[in-house]
């Protein structure tokens, strides 16, 4: 009797912990997880495992084509055909140059969100992880989109990750144009 409880419970022990690994190692290679790395890394002050988990030129990217697109005016029916012409150009000449000019100044992107984060007090810090924690995030396969929302207007900040092939943790690639606009001239300005 005492070695069939014995057995009952070694096999509950087993179960349990490859459950709870299953689960822990569920969250572990989650784009939540990422996230509250990055929060860690802001409390510790540690810059450089902050921005492990940015892909600055995949983000300067996307935001160099954002800002040509806000740039372009509007296409009118009544243009003529050179018109049109000469806008298609403008905007591939824009869409080539713009990523590239932002990718030049990334060292100085970095120095100045990291003065920026500098600049964050605990008490932000403790806001920007209750909302990471209630963070509504949607997984595509390697992709996944996160809308974060603020805990006192409740402005959303939207933002895509994505996991690199091989690795377990995620990178933000892409950060909203107009919530990163709302943001700068909120904080900034």
């Amino acid at each position: 009797m005492r070695r069939r409880i014995c057995w009952l419970i070694l096999a509950l022990v087993v179960v349990s912990s490859g459950i709870g690994g299953a689960f822990f190692w569920r969250y572990y290679t989650s784009p939540r997880y990422t996230l509250h790395q990055m929060v860690l890394a802001l409390k510790d002050k540690n810059y450089d495992k902050f921005f492990n988990y940015l892909d600055i030129q995949e983000i300067l990217k996307n935001l160099g084509v954002s800002v040509t697109k806000e740039l372009a005016p509007p296409e009118e029916p009544e243009e003529d055909d050179w018109t049109r012409l000469g806008r298609r150009l403008g905007k591939r000449f824009a869409n080539q140059v713009l990523p590239r000019l932002l990718e030049n100044f990334e060292g100085q992107i970095k120095k100045g969100v990291q003065h920026f984060l500098a600049t964050l007090d605990n008490a932000k810090i403790l806001a920007i992880g209750a909302a990471v924690s209630m963070a509504d995030i949607q997984v595509r396969g390697e992709e996944a989109l996160v809308t974060i929302k603020g805990p006192t207007k409740g402005e959303t900040f939207r933002l895509t990750m994505r996991r690199p092939p091989g690795e377990k943790t995620w990178k933000v690639v892409d950060v909203n144009y107009d919530d990163l606009k709302r943001i700068i001239k909120y904080e900034l300005l």
